[in-house]
């Protein structure tokens, strides 16, 4: 019996498609691998038995070479969607890329109609998933002006959706110097006026700043405050409405309602 060979990676775009590079390429045959990415459940009490575990090194060249495969042989739409399910919190979301990514290579791009199948449905409705947040973060994303003329916002997503909103505020803000927090993932984008912005690891010393952020008297914060609740009919007031339409997760981060 040939033990399954499991190609441990970096839990990013570029980690996963490095291990899809080395695990198409290894000889090994696409039943005989998996793929996984490395998080704080990776220890020895969670490993699979009969299973050989290969650590993968981001190689930014091998990512590369399967970012320009899915684009050039598929479609731009494909790739789009395949990050999406990478930056998902979905588990084991490399195997599922890799399984997809085999089936979309044989099938060609006509394989975005092959919904009956389970591996594609399942990368669909991930997309979906991720896709809807990253529209609903677009409206909730709260900026309040901190030291030097700075906006910040913090937000708390359940998918690794940062580098996927920040563009759209970089293009409505080009003058404006911001930064954006992930919480949850101890992560942040930069933006500079007339630069490229971003990402980059916030260290255990610049955790406070979350609590410089949670300025009452912020300008900003007012302002939002003001239209929050002029807006408002109170003869019209529906609560279970407008947690459909702004779900109580979003709001512990958003200025009108600190």
């Amino acid at each position: 019996m040939n033990n399954v060979k499991i190609f441990l990676c970096e839990n990013s775009i570029d980690g996963i498609f490095t291990a899809i590079y080395q695990a198409w390429n290894s000889g090994y045959g696409h039943a005989n691998v998996k793929i996984e990415e490395q998080s704080e459940s990776n220890n020895y009490s969670n490993m699979e038995l009969f299973s050989d575990y290969i650590n993968v090194n981001t190689d930014l060249d091998k990512a590369m070479k399967v970012s320009r495969s899915i684009k050039q042989k598929l479609s731009k739409e494909i790739y789009e969607m395949v990050c999406r399910v990478a930056l998902s919190n979905y588990h084991q979301k490399g195997d599922l890329i890799y399984r997809f990514l085999i089936l979309a290579f044989h099938i060609g791009r006509d394989i975005v109609n092959h919904l009956n199948n389970d591996v594609v449905n399942r990368v669909f409705k991930i997309n979906r998933n991720v896709y809807n947040e990253v529209h609903h973060f677009l409206g909730f994303v709260r900026f309040t002006e901190v030291e030097n003329e700075i906006l910040a916002a913090i937000i708390e997503p359940k998918n690794n959706i940062l580098t996927l909103i920040t563009p759209h505020f970089a293009d409505r803000l080009p003058k404006e110097k911001f930064v954006i927090f992930d919480k949850l993932r101890n992560i942040c984008t930069l933006h500079i006026p007339q630069k490229p912005w971003i990402v980059t690891k916030i260290s255990d010393m610049d955790l406070d700043l979350y609590d410089l952020l949670k300025n009452d008297s912020d300008e900003y914060q007012d302002l939002w405050k003001i239209f929050f609740e002029n807006i408002a009919i109170k003869e019209r007031i529906n609560p279970k409405l407008q947690r459909n339409n702004l779900p109580l997760r979003f709001r512990k981060d958003m200025t009108e309602f600190l």
